[in-house]
């Protein structure tokens, strides 16, 4: 066993920090003694205290447990049992839906709600449905806030009750939040050290390349020039906050601080070991990445610093409550109030995008709000709300060109809908998202829940179309051919297309002008009371149009599925393979840079429950491969028990593609993450020259053991993974024979619920 010992440090020039190797955390190459390094403050008497009682719980293994916390605490300063036990518990994993779940309930069919989805590509207009659907009064204030570019990243949900106004907000992890501010600050200095101006080292600092961590939000933005701010005109309501905009002057101050802080380790790191070579992204990465972590006070410091800064925007925030760890990192913020506008104002805080409180929000650190309260469209004739729920995400296929899937907590969340509404662009509909939503719906057994809203239908013009009606005749007829499409490129049942189609010629909507929420036309207003009616509708015909079970099921020949899986390989690997570089010449995919392969390594070996990285998806593209293999198979049985009409049989195959969906995110993720950890780790990790090459050959190696190419004498991995799903399309046959099955539950912490 190895015994790890603390140490004082200087930690500036004023102030102490202590630093050890963590006896039972592991660092990014998967090895025990993971670095820690803390401030202390400026009183080095009290330091040294702090860092003789961590040798004491250092050189004790009996306190190397989670269950040992309240005893330390007992026994040494609070301080002591923070900084060790701190990432900890940050390695267990919170489920941020189950704290929304515990204080604001989703209310569900039984209860006489409908659970409501919108999907749809980023731009395509759900954001303006639902400001309609809640009754956004845009003299009141901007929510949900709109732009034009990606403003919704983490989930937001709507539930339409009479009552008081109620919100929830969950916050990502302090662990998560470092992890993250660690890369910017990483971006930064590699601008630094190539000697790029201060505009470009702040804008990698403020914007995380995946873009969905914004730091401008939180520390402001900065300013090249002494050029007056200037900002839209906004209400007069919304002037009237009683919060005063951020000092930009003190913003402005921090920001120049962190910068000259990157240049000073900039600096230090070229002096330590200079850069004279032309391939200047490789060197910095062999040379600084492990130096800059491991052998740096200044980058930890800088990292906490921020930490700070960004803790201390908690405080802007004048109503609710928040619930903090014992770090001060909140968990959750909880508001329940009378006033409508009150409410909604604190949104945007954790919601909002407006620039003159750039340096104040939160939203780059909140991954999910559930709002409750009596929401109605502002033209609603009844005073009872509709009994709606509505969950909105982020747009699918973010400015990407390589996006062939829907995420895993997405399709994930499908079974516990009762609608799922793909909002579409009718100026330009049906593209690549629209019909990537449409099929995954369809494989996963989500037929009768599917439903098609077009927005901006009144900017749908072309010299052939001379009325209304040759316009919806125009978009039903691109609708109709990318349904045809996806038969072709799916094989799917003929008969199951037929009534797709059937189905949502009573489920597609055509809204005009839905940014007009102050004098909201006629023609919205009738066809949003007919969408909201048909889903009411829809849900209490689902509710009463259970088929007995127990009697009509589907059986199969087992012996076909491995088409399945042989499928599933030549798409995934035609994909993968390419984009790690590795066979390029048969695919569509352009290779990535090795700088962004090597961020998903990262992802899937040091990062809890993560398994994408930006647009890189293997784990949901191989999902989704595999789920439209599948269920071509469940579409396709040998014999029925009992016979009834296609439209009967076509309801029980979807229930079963339903069941079956869920159990292959969960076979997926373990089988791509779980039980590849250790490669991740060595794809990850690999140094020096040639080490691109080698993370190719290490990941290739990872994706032919998830997903082996079946041959006629199979090996142990090829066979296990067809046994396993053929258990699984077993279990759901079972399942609607009403024969209990085994307690499986998927984990949405997996795929980071």
């Amino acid at each position: 066993m190895v015994l790890y010992s603390a140490r004082l440090t200087k930690s500036g020039t004023k102030s102490w920090a202590v630093e050890f190797r963590h006896p039972v955390l592991k660092d990014s190459k998967g090895k025990q003694g993971r670095k820690i390094r803390r401030g202390l403050g400026f009183d080095k008497e009290q330091a040294q205290i702090i860092v003789n009682e961590l040798n004491q719980i250092l050189e004790d293994p009996t306190f190397w447990s989670l269950t040992e916390q309240k005893r330390s605490l007992a026994l040494f300063n609070a301080k002591v049992a923070d900084i060790f036990f701190q990432q900890m518990e940050e390695e267990t994993i919170q489920d941020s839906w189950n704290i929304r779940e515990t204080y604001i309930k989703l209310p569900k069919n039984t209860e006489g709600y409908s659970r409501v989805m919108l999907l749809g590509a980023t731009g395509a207009g759900k954001t303006t449905v639902i400001r309609q659907l809640i009754g956004t009064d845009p003299a009141e204030i901007s929510f949900p806030a709109i732009s034009t570019s990606r403003t919704t990243t983490c989930d937001t949900e709507y539930i339409f009750r009479e009552g008081n106004w109620k919100s929830i907000v969950t916050f990502i992890s302090q662990a998560q939040t470092i992890r993250l501010v660690e890369e910017c600050v990483w971006e930064a200095f590699r601008k630094a050290v190539t000697g790029e101006n201060d505009k470009s080292i702040a804008k990698a600092l403020l914007s995380h390349p995946e873009q969905r961590f914004r730091l401008s939000y939180l520390l402001g933005q900065f300013r090249s020039s002494e050029k007056p701010i200037t900002t839209e005109k906004v209400s007069n309501q919304e002037s009237l906050i009683d919060v005063p905009y951020p000092d930009q002057n003190i913003l402005q101050s921090d920001l120049m601080y962190i910068l000259s802080e990157i240049k000073l380790l900039s600096n230090e790191a070229q002096s330590t070991c200079p850069i004279n070579d032309d391939n200047v992204d490789e060197v910095i990465t062999l040379k600084y990445e492990e130096w800059i972590k491991e052998e740096t006070e200044r980058f930890n410091d800088l990292v906490d610093y921020i930490l700070q800064l960004i803790k201390k925007r908690f405080t802007a925030i004048k109503y609710g409550v928040f619930h903090k760890d014992n770090r001060g990192w909140p968990e959750y913020w909880y508001h329940d109030s009378k006033d409508k506008l009150e409410l909604i104002k604190m949104m945007r805080w954790f919601a909002g995008n407006e620039g003159r409180r750039f340096g104040e929000l939160l939203a780059p650190i909140v991954n999910g709000i559930r709002l409750e309260g009596p929401f109605k469209p502002s033209w609603w004739k009844n005073h009872i709300p509709p009994k709606l729920v509505l969950i909105d995400g982020e747009g699918i296929g973010h400015d990407s060109n390589i996006t062939t899937s829907i995420p895993m907590d997405v399709t994930t969340r499908f079974k516990e809908m009762d609608a799922i509404i793909l909002v579409d662009n009718a100026s330009q509909p049906m593209l690549e998202a629209p019909k990537i939503i449409l099929s995954e719906a369809m494989a996963r057994g989500q037929l009768e829940k599917l439903m098609i809203a077009y927005t901006r239908f009144d900017q749908v013009h072309g010299t052939n179309m001379i009325d209304e009606e040759d316009r919806f005749d125009h978009i039903t007829g691109i609708q109709a051919g990318a349904i045809e499409g996806m038969q072709e490129a799916n094989n799917l049942n003929p008969k199951l297309i037929r009534q797709l189609r059937n189905h949502l010629e009573d489920f597609t909507f055509f809204f005009s002008q839905t940014h007009e929420l102050q004098n909201t036309p006629e023609d919205l207003k009738d066809e949003m009371d007919r969408f909201i009616e048909s889903i009411i509708q829809n849900t209490k015909k689902a509710s009463i149009n259970n088929i007995d079970r127990s009697k009509v099921f589907p059986e199969y020949d087992f012996g076909t599925l491995v088409l399945a899986i042989e499928q599933t390989h030549q798409l995934f690997m035609n994909k993968w393979l390419s984009l790690i570089g590795i066979d390029t010449k048969t695919s569509q995919y352009q290779p990535q840079h090795w700088m962004r392969i090597k961020a998903l390594s990262n992802r899937f070996a040091n990062w809890p429950n993560c398994v994408e990285y930006n647009d890189l998806k293997p784990a949901s593209d191989l999902a989704s491969y595999l789920m439209q293999r599948i269920n071509e198979f469940i579409n396709s049985p040998r014999s029925w028990s009992i016979d009834v009409d296609d439209g009967e049989k076509i309801k029980i195959l979807q229930s079963i593609s339903e069941f079956v969906s869920d159990r292959v995110n969960e076979l997926i993720f373990n089988r791509i993450k779980i039980l590849n950890q250790e490669k991740w780790i060595k794809a990850y990790n690999f140094r020096g020259t040639g080490s691109t090459k080698d993370r190719r050959t290490e990941i290739r190696s990872i994706f032919e053991e998830t997903i082996p190419q079946p041959n006629i004498r199979f090996n142990t991995v090829s066979s296990e993974l067809l046994n396993d799903i053929k258990k699984i399309i077993d279990e759901a046959i079972d399942f609607r024979k009403g024969n209990s099955v085994s307690n499986y539950e998927i984990n949405p912490l997996h795929f980071g619920l």
